[in-house]
């Protein structure tokens, strides 16, 4: 890998790292505010884009994939890295599962999620924009 290679991916990184780090804190002062921790819910429908990585029956079978996407990206980039049921994604493919759970990045933009999904070492199973339906 190229000195200029290196340069560029350490900056790209340390961008997404340092949105990653402004969100975070802003969740946080959140439940600072209110006093209450936040619970599980249907979220209005809002557009993100996803790579999937992965698909299991539950999701501890994720935990060490997750982990390990994690140490390869970083762990500022927790909330990026999710592991949700198939059925809070609407718009994955045909191809997928219908049931179980995906293992997958999710960022606003296809550049922000082509991004960080280049930085691993297998091509995700699916990169497309979806509806979040739900949260946990």
């Amino acid at each position: 890998m190229s000195a200029g290679t290196r340069v560029t991916r350490l900056l790209t990184t340390s961008a997404l790292l340092l949105v990653a780090v402004s969100c975070a804190s802003r969740s946080a002062s959140t439940v600072a505010a209110t006093g209450l921790p936040p619970t599980p819910s249907v979220a209005p429908v809002e557009q993100v884009w996803v790579a999937v990585l992965g698909i299991a029956g539950t999701p501890g079978d994720l935990s060490s994939d997750r982990a390990a996407v994690l140490a390869s990206l970083g762990d500022a980039l927790e909330g990026s890295v999710v592991v949700s049921p198939v059925g809070c994604l609407e718009g994955l493919p045909p191809s997928l599962p219908t049931d179980g759970y995906v293992l997958a990045i999710q960022q606003g933009s296809r550049a922000e999620v082509g991004i960080l999904a280049a930085q691993l070492a297998h091509e995700p199973r699916f990169l497309g924009p979806v509806q979040v339906l739900c949260t946990d």
